[in-house]
């Protein structure tokens, strides 16, 4: 009896302890640009991108957009739309006319 209490106690701090789940990141997206830069980037569970450049990491927040995808945190602004992406902002720049690969 003691041991399926000890249980009980356990099952319920374990429920307690969860935290709620931000959900799957997409896969890295390798970007190249004009000049030899390059960086990668990937979005989320939170909606946010995640951008690795030039040994920095930025986690830049979705921001409204025209067209495409935007994300920016009002210093550096990674921009992707029509298979095409600039970077502004993030150091080892410029980062202009980048394509996937």
């Amino acid at each position: 009896m003691k041991k399926l209490a000890a249980l009980a106690a356990l099952a319920l701090l374990s429920a307690c302890a969860t935290t709620t789940p931000s959900g799957p990141s997409g896969p890295f997206m390798q970007w190249r640009c004009d000049g030899g830069a390059a960086f990668s980037a990937r979005i989320t569970g939170t909606g946010t991108a995640e951008v690795f450049a030039a040994g920095q990491t930025y986690s830049l927040p979705h921001v409204q957009a025209a067209s495409g995808a935007k994300y920016s945190n009002g210093s550096v602004e990674y921009w992707e739309h029509g298979g095409e992406a600039t970077l502004g902002g993030a150091r080892g720049g410029p980062y202009n006319n980048c394509r996937r690969g």
